[in-house]
């Protein structure tokens, strides 16, 4: 109750739900997409999975850097479209083009915006939840990781309604993709809080140090 009352709570943690089980739902089908598809086997599965993951804590120890984070609204939306157009474009090009050059700088960059929203996503809870409830939001923010296999599922069933064996995969991994892009992009219209998502957080910090004293 306590998140679904709050817009901009159920928009944060709605992102990270949706983006695991639509965006993040790829995974399960990389053995496809880099064995099937691409032909590089195992070993260039594993490289392209290692870039994603060298994107993401890159960005993570750059993001860690910055000491007064700002413009956490914007980097949520745009780091949730990126990954989403992103993953749109590794499917398409990895069907269409084969290029394992490509598809591999595409995980790169696919580990570093989602380290974009994620970082900025779970900094502006921890601000904003008010103490008595942190445990608990936090929790349910956790329960992302949980969502993902699920996805998973959804991806497989789709893949396999689109076509048989590999060739459904990449379009239903690019349709994952596009769906998250929008996903992303509706709340900069519809929600005016997510938009001064800064201002949100420094009223409420504000609010709890008056509060303390």
């Amino acid at each position: 109750k306590f998140i679904i009352g709050n817009s901009v709570f159920a928009f944060l943690i709605a992102t990270t739900f949706f983006n695991s089980f639509f965006g993040m739902s790829y995974i399960p089908m990389m053995p496809v997409i880099a064995v099937d598809i691409l032909k590089v086997g195992a070993d260039g599965q594993g490289v392209m999975m290692g870039f994603g993951g060298i994107g993401a804590l890159g960005m993570t120890l750059f993001l860690g850097r910055i000491k007064n984070l700002r413009y956490r609204g914007q980097m949520i939306v745009l780091g949730s479209a990126c990954f989403g157009l992103s993953l749109a474009a590794l499917a398409v090009t990895s069907e269409q083009l084969g290029s394992y050059p490509l598809a591999t700088l595409l995980m790169f960059a696919m580990g570093a915006v989602s380290s974009v929203y994620m970082i900025s996503i779970m900094s502006s809870l921890q601000l904003m939840v008010p103490d008595q409830m942190r445990g608990r939001v936090m929790g349910f923010y956790g329960m992302t990781w949980s969502i993902m296999p699920l996805g998973g599922m959804y991806v497989g069933a789709l893949a396999g309604a689109f076509g048989d064996g590999s060739t459904g995969v990449p379009t239903a991994v690019a349709i994952g993709g596009v769906m998250v892009a929008l996903f992303a992009v509706g709340p900069v219209f519809l929600n005016k809080d997510v938009r001064n998502l800064d201002a949100l957080i420094e009223s409420r910090q504000a609010a709890g140090m008056s509060k303390s004293k």
